[in-house]
């Protein structure tokens, strides 16, 4: 535990010791940074989104909604908290906050991972297997920056390649999404070098 007192430090030194304890899979201490930036006036996007992306490692999912929810309030060009917040509504059983959120990624344009990682989480939930699989493979193609959201997207078309081929056909869309969301995927690694955008 530190002895430094979180008074006499500023939001990036907050954010960049936050991000150093979550590099040592320190996760308590790591909260505790980010809940000190995000109770001050100067609170930034980035500070909030890393700070769910940490509730969501330790499986408390309504407070990682919570911060993810404020990132984008803040900021709603931070597409990977945006996109994070949509899989957790998704994982979560809650299509239509999913949809809504997931929606504005489309104009990224073409060559931006995201945008077709959302377009993918999309198609899931209207049962388009098929179309599915494909933007999610796009994305992966397009994304060299952070292999750990490839793992986690491989693993969404993973799950859908396992359907039976007369389940394809006649899945609804809560059961699709409960079982790309069985355990809460959930990104692991945005935060991975500080990379939040």
């Amino acid at each position: 535990m530190t002895t430094t007192p979180f008074a006499t430090l500023d939001q990036a030194e907050l954010l960049q010791l936050a991000l150093n304890a979550t590099r040592n899979n320190d996760s308590g201490m790591s909260i505790a940074y980010l809940k000190e930036a995000v109770s001050r006036p100067d609170a930034t996007a980035a500070a909030h989104f890393i700070l769910g992306s940490e509730y969501a490692q330790i499986k408390m999912y309504d407070r990682a909604v919570a911060e993810m929810e404020a990132a984008v309030a803040l900021d709603p060009t931070l597409a990977i908290a945006r996109f994070q917040l949509g899989l957790l509504w998704l994982s979560s059983g809650v299509p239509d906050k999913a949809l809504q959120t997931l929606q504005p990624l489309e104009e990224l344009g073409e060559q931006n991972e995201l945008a077709h990682f959302g377009r993918g989480l999309i198609h899931l939930m209207r049962d388009e297997f098929a179309e599915t699989v494909h933007c999610l493979t796009r994305g992966i193609a397009l994304n060299t920056a952070n292999p750990a959201l490839n793992a986690d997207m491989q693993k969404i078309i993973d799950e859908v390649n396992r359907f039976p081929p007369e389940t394809l056909q006649n899945r609804s869309a809560s059961a699709s999404t409960e079982a790309a969301g069985e355990h809460h995927i959930f990104i692991s690694a945005y935060t991975e070098n500080g990379r939040v955008s």
